[in-house]
């Protein structure tokens, strides 16, 4: 299949993930859309596009070749219906291949993935550990910011994986046949708490910036006070509580199998961002 025949669509392709996919293909000269949940900011390059709407799945799949899927919260109740939805709509559609941005060591994530294994399409499936840039355009990002990062992870270590690397895997197999019915496992080659990496950040920004510890009831709270709904706070907690008891206290291979390489060290990544 030629490029020029050759239409893909990264939903949630505004996202930190997504944009790099993009970008990336965009450079190797596909033709790719990303999806807005705004119908106005539809338009050449971007599909309209809503989780919570299945009858805007049809015409954001028109004449679509593959697709990268990244879902807002796999784990969250009713996720694996949406997905249920969308991979139905790609088989309506004629899509010929879809890759799954997928979590570590979530069994409520296995339905969804499930659901794309047992379809007709041509599929592959990355479990990504997690991201670099949660501390540099996420989740910690405020927090490194004022001097003091708050969650629920305690001494539990994490092998954090560089965005960059994540998305080069992902264009690798949404382009390349030979990863077809692939399951990787998308890490990084080093194991650090989460108190590590805010302390590596703190040195090389040569400022003191601290790490505090929340057992899960206390951080449901915090969630709740600035703001969160009851339920996605409730659903966050349970979440972080399940995937942070040592389960993925553990590297995978995936970038070296599907990039032949090693993944990006942690101190790559801090020395390259300014955290701004």
């Amino acid at each position: 299949m030629k490029k020029d025949n050759v239409n893909i669509l990264v939903i949630g392709g505004g996202g930190k993930n997504g944009r790099r996919v993009v970008q990336k293909l965009k450079a190797l000269g596909y033709k790719v859309f990303s999806t807005t949940r705004v119908q106005e900011e539809a338009g050449e390059d971007a599909r309209f596009f809503d989780w919570n709407d299945a009858e805007t799945y049809d015409e954001a799949l028109q004449d679509i070749q593959k697709v990268y899927i990244v879902h807002p919260d796999t784990s969250t109740p009713g996720a694996d219906e949406q997905i249920r939805e969308l991979v139905n709509s790609l088989v309506k559609n004629s899509v010929s291949k879809a890759v799954l941005l997928s979590g570590r060591g979530q069994e409520s994530v296995r339905k969804c993935e499930d659901i794309l294994i047992g379809s007709p399409l041509k599929w592959a499936i990355v479990r990504s550990a997690w991201f670099n840039q949660n501390f540099s355009e996420g989740h910690f990002l405020h927090g490194i910011q004022s001097g003091e990062v708050v969650f629920m992870a305690g001494s539990v270590k994490e092998p954090f994986v560089d965005l960059d690397d994540l998305s080069d895997v992902v264009v690798e197999c949404l382009i390349h046949e030979k990863h077809n019915g692939g399951i990787y496992e998308i890490t990084g080659s080093e194991l650090f708490t989460f108190e590590e990496a805010v302390r590596m950040i703190g040195h090389k920004l040569n400022r003191n910036i601290q790490y505090r510890y929340l057992g899960k009831n206390d951080y449901q709270n915090l969630l709740k006070k600035v703001g969160l709904p009851a339920f996605v706070a409730d659903h966050m907690a349970v979440a972080f509580d399940e995937i942070l008891d040592g389960r993925n206290e553990n590297t995978g291979d995936g970038i070296q199998k599907v990039l032949g390489r090693n993944p990006k060290k942690f101190n790559e990544f801090v020395h390259s961002n300014q955290f701004n």
